[in-house]
């Protein structure tokens, strides 16, 4: 196949694509917005406001343990600033750092506008969801052009899971950003090493330890490119490699100073009497991750409830839940990068595909948002496809066009079909699922949870109640927070965290429902979090009558 020419090259470069990046910016900030608006808080987010105001508040971490205080201090920071927040310190959930309860507390009760509190605090995700593909524009434009940095903008932005998890004050969009960050200015100092370059590493890398306990796991793999790539680069090795490791070693001091300095410099025991250490709730937090990670808690998966999860829990998660066109795109790519692996593909393609193994190793299998930091290393790996040198094994004498144009015409078609699929599902992204795994109407038989179901959806309730005259309904959800903010009037069933307990007593006949509206959410449905899982047996065998959002499911219950 013969090589592209000047004019087809010059037809990749003739045009800045900038200024589509920035419509892409406006419109993956539109559909962010006014989606957020129209959902309820899902069942982690008021737990991460409520530490954020917390810390900004009374400058004490102790509720910062699970996860780290940066992206939770930057959600609050709006509520903080604009309201007159009010904290339960005078409770004994506050005495003992029990975040759940001070939460709840917080947000539906001391305070009255949690409407408020809680749009504020999406902003600044949805901020960090706008930087993060930014930056994904930045890092494949250096490698392959501009052109390429649209093309991988276009599968960041317009992806439904980032958008899913960018209109959601957590920390899984901001401990993507952290760390894509970290790998980028890692790479940026390893090709032009100087003292600010690698100082700002050091930050970088820092920043995403403090965003986010999975981050960790990113370190180990970072170091690892650094001295692979120091490996690959010709004569000089040993020499090369010894600079490597004390580079590394720099960085990830620099790190853990960073983290250090997000719990103010904080020192203490892990336990009453111990030794003290620095950033105890960091350490704890660490302590508790690992032990999630190996005992895991109650996961879904193909119809199967399991505590200790699947090693296929995962592959199964992207197989179904990433775009179609992405998984397309993932092929050529592939191919494209294998026939001449670089050094710069160290940072590209080591990151995601180690991650991916180790997670398939976790017993915490709850949701496909832990993969999301793989998603901006994709759309990078992607963007090689826009290149003019792009050349695949197909002749273009079949298809009476030259390479560059094949590859531009199948970047084309692949951004169209992610653009249709991503508007369609508009404004529920987080219970996207594709055609592989049946689209979102079926995708509660293979997973739940944050998946699909995460009490997003009670706004979407309270208007369809409106729509259909309902002034009632039996309602079991999945999700912290309270209908009766929403104005839903209801009669309890077994949910989570609401009316757990009543599992072991069901306010209503299991064999034989007694007449009502009966809205019970995905996730209760299948029964993964309650010990008996039949609860909702009678109901989980039956097409449900309507469909809230994909999450809630209503059923009307006639007298026989």
């Amino acid at each position: 196949m013969k090589r592209p020419g000047k004019k087809e090259t010059v037809m990749f470069r003739r045009h800045n694509p900038r200024w589509l990046v920035v419509g892409l910016l406006v419109l993956s900030y539109g559909l962010a917005l006014t989606s957020a608006i129209q959902k309820s808080p899902t069942m982690d987010e008021q737990n991460h406001i409520a530490r954020g105001a917390a810390y900004l508040g009374t400058g004490d971490p102790r509720l910062s343990v699970e996860h780290p205080p940066l992206v939770n201090v930057l959600s609050a920071l709006p509520a903080h600033l604009l309201l007159d927040l009010r904290l339960p310190l005078d409770t004994v959930w506050w005495e003992a750092g029990e975040w759940y309860h001070f939460a709840d507390l917080f947000l539906w009760e001391v305070n009255s506008n949690a409407e408020q509190i809680v749009f504020l605090a999406r902003l600044p995700i949805i901020g960090l969801g706008l930087m993060l593909a930014a930056l994904v524009f930045r890092w494949a434009s250096a490698r392959f052009g501009p052109w390429s940095g649209l093309l991988a903008t276009v599968f960041c932005v317009l992806d439904p899971n980032v958008l899913a998890h960018e209109r959601l004050s957590t920390t899984d969009v901001g401990g993507t950003f952290f760390v894509f960050l970290a790998a980028y200015v890692l790479w940026r100092a390893i090709r032009r090493p100087s003292p600010p370059r690698i100082l700002v590493a050091g930050l970088a890398l820092g920043l995403a330890f403090a965003a986010k306990l999975s981050a960790l796991l990113f370190g180990p793999i970072l170091a690892l490119a650094v001295l692979l790539d120091g490996v690959a680069g010709g004569p000089g090795r040993a020499r090369r490699l010894s600079g490597r490791v004390a580079l590394v070693l720099v960085v990830t001091l620099l790190g853990l100073l960073v983290v250090w300095a997000t719990y103010c410099f904080q020192v203490g025991p892990l336990e009453e009497g111990g030794p003290p250490v620095p950033a105890p709730p960091y350490v704890r937090g660490i302590r508790a991750v690992l032990n999630f990670a190996a005992n895991g808690r109650p996961g879904y998966l193909l119809g199967q409830i399991r505590t200790g999860g699947w090693w296929y829990y995962f592959p199964v998660a992207f197989a179904v839940k990433t775009p179609l066109a992405t998984l397309i795109a993932l092929l050529p790519a592939t191919w494209l990068a294998l026939r001449r692996l670089q050094r710069d593909d160290l940072f590209l393609l080591l990151p995601p595909v180690a991650y991916f193994l180790v997670s398939m190793t976790s017993s915490l299998n709850i949701g496909y948002r832990h993969l999301l930091p793989i998603l901006p290393f994709l759309a990078v790996h992607i963007s090689r496809l826009a290149t003019p040198s792009s050349r695949f094994p197909l002749p273009a004498s079949c298809f009476l066009l030259p390479a560059p144009r094949i590859a531009c015409y199948l970047s084309v078609v692949l951004v169209v079909a992610l653009a249709f699929s991503t508007l369609s599902i508009y404004p529920h992204f987080l219970a996207y699922f594709n055609p592989i795994g049946g689209g979102p109407e079926n995708g509660w038989r293979i997973l739940v949870d944050s998946n699909i179901d995460w009490g997003q959806d009670l706004k979407g309730l309270r208007a369809w109640m409106e729509r259909k005259g309902i002034e009632r309904v039996r309602l079991s959800w999945f999700g912290s927070a309270r209908p009766e903010a929403y104005g839903i009037v209801y009669d309890l069933l077994p949910g989570v965290p609401h009316g757990f307990s009543l599992w072991e007593s069901p306010p209503f006949n299991r064999q034989q429902p007694e007449p009502g509206i009966y809205v019970i959410s995905v996730t209760n449905l299948v029964g993964v979090i309650f010990p008996d899982h039949d609860i909702f047996a009678w109901f989980r065998v039956r097409l449900p009558d309507d469909r809230i959002g994909y999450s809630l499911f209503v059923y009307r219950v006639s007298a026989q």
